[in-house]
């Protein structure tokens, strides 16, 4: 006979599941609606964007190797500089993405990026949950909350970018992160700010946080999948 814990564990398994494929179904509409016109918008800023995060990411990607910064961002807190210039763990992001082909075979590369945004839109979900649960400390929490939403951020657009493709090793990547993260951040990231102070408020503040935090990784993870797709289109480097 099951035990309680382990009926606990798969109701707590079949509900998340079934989120994640709404919060999939939901990514899907909105990605598949709105494509055509955001690809439309960044096709014409391709040109420039190209040598630019080319550029960026030979700069980033030595200096981000030094053993002074890998000790600087190992320390507390200061994963989320990590994340910005672009340092992740390579090897699981290709484990990550030949999962995911291997689950869905039949999926298009767009729709395996969808799968992505919507799986880290609800870790992201999860982190405005847990950064927002206690409002007295909430305020004092929006550090971390952006730190791990800055991970998750850059953790996403490297396997984006491998299913569509291209190297996670390639130091473009870490120019790509950069261009993409600021270019589809500044306007929700200034959101973000505003919602600081009202997220410290009992019950609003938890749906508030919640929401900003899904929407901003979306809003990422949208420009990446635009920015890939019309890069694909017109390449300047070798696919893999």
């Amino acid at each position: 006979m099951p035990s309680s814990s382990s009926g606990v564990q798969d109701a707590t398994r079949d509900t998340f599941q079934a989120i994640t494929q709404v919060m999939q179904a939901i990514v899907a509409v909105l990605d598949n609606a709105t494509a055509a016109a955001g690809n439309a918008v960044v096709a014409k800023a391709q040109p420039l964007l190209e040598p630019a995060t080319a550029t960026v990411g030979n700069v980033v990607g030595p200096i981000a190797n030094l053993p002074f910064v890998q000790f600087a961002t190992a320390l507390p807190g200061m994963k989320w500089l990590l994340a910005a210039i672009g340092q992740v763990n390579t090897e699981a992001v290709r484990s990550q993405v030949d999962d995911l082909r291997q689950q869905y075979p039949q999926d298009s590369q767009r729709a395996l990026a969808q799968r992505v945004m919507a799986e880290t839109a609800l870790k992201a979900a999860g982190v405005g949950l847990a950064t927002n649960f206690v409002p007295p400390v909430a305020f004092v929490l929006t550090l971390v909350d952006i730190g791990a939403i800055v991970a998750l951020q850059a953790n996403m657009i490297y396997r984006i970018a491998a299913i569509y493709g291209y190297s996670p090793s390639d130091y473009e990547r870490r120019g790509e992160v950069l261009t993409v993260w600021l270019l589809s951040s500044t306007t929700a990231g200034v959101v973000k700010s505003g919602l600081s102070v009202a997220e410290i408020i009992p019950g609003l503040g938890a749906v508030l946080g919640i929401a900003s935090d899904a929407s901003l990784v979306y809003g990422v993870g949208y420009f990446a999948c635009r920015y890939y797709e019309t890069k694909q289109v017109a390449p300047n480097e070798i696919v893999v």
